[in-house]
């Protein structure tokens, strides 16, 4: 109750008492990793979810969750990758886990493109180099985000990334059909 009421630091109190007592049980020790996150203590959240994971390596959530967390670290992007394919494995259809694969495979992508743009004019070398390199970023998150797709067709979010991307790789085929969904899903009220 006290995490549904957002007070982490009194919920950790007494699940730290509980978990004195019944040192394995799982549910406590899921209750603390939420505490963990809700109070923002990310690396004993991440501590967290890696425990869990050692004790179950089948939860997708907890992959995902853990890929997320990683993600937000560029020296830990490759180990969130990971832990979204994880995630994946485990529940094919988890939209959440493929669209995060996507964004993180790609990057800051509004970054680049601002350093494309200021880079065009005076150094065309260096901006023809991050444009290859973008492509190539585009080419690796194509897969994942066929795959979103494939796990929410429905999903406006996950046919404008897939148009997207296929316009950076340059797929115009590709390119028609997905704005021929995107039109088809906006008129439908799709989200």
């Amino acid at each position: 109750m006290l995490l549904n009421a957002k007070k982490p630091a009194e919920a950790l109190t007494i699940i730290e008492k509980g978990l004195a007592k019944y040192p394995n049980n799982a549910k406590l020790k899921e209750a603390q990793t939420t505490a963990y996150l809700q109070s923002g203590n990310t690396d004993k959240f991440v501590s967290g979810l890696k425990e869990q994971l050692a004790k179950n390596p089948n939860d997708a959530t907890n992959w995902y969750n853990l890929g997320v967390m990683q993600a937000k670290t560029p020296a830990t992007v490759n180990d969130a990758l990971e832990s979204f394919k994880k995630a994946i494995e485990l529940k094919p259809d988890f939209a959440d886990a493929h669209q995060n694969l996507v964004y993180t495979t790609i990057g800051d992508d509004a970054t680049i493109v601002g350093q494309i743009n200021a880079l065009r004019k005076d150094k065309p070398d260096e901006a023809s180099k991050l444009i290859d390199e973008r492509r190539e970023r585009f080419n690796k998150a194509l897969p994942y985000a066929e795959g979103w797709y494939k796990a929410a067709p429905k999903s406006l979010d996950a046919v404008t990334a897939l148009k997207e991307i296929y316009i950076v790789t340059k797929n115009m085929d590709k390119v028609k059909e997905m704005k021929a969904k995107e039109a088809e899903l906006t008129a439908a009220g799709a989200k």
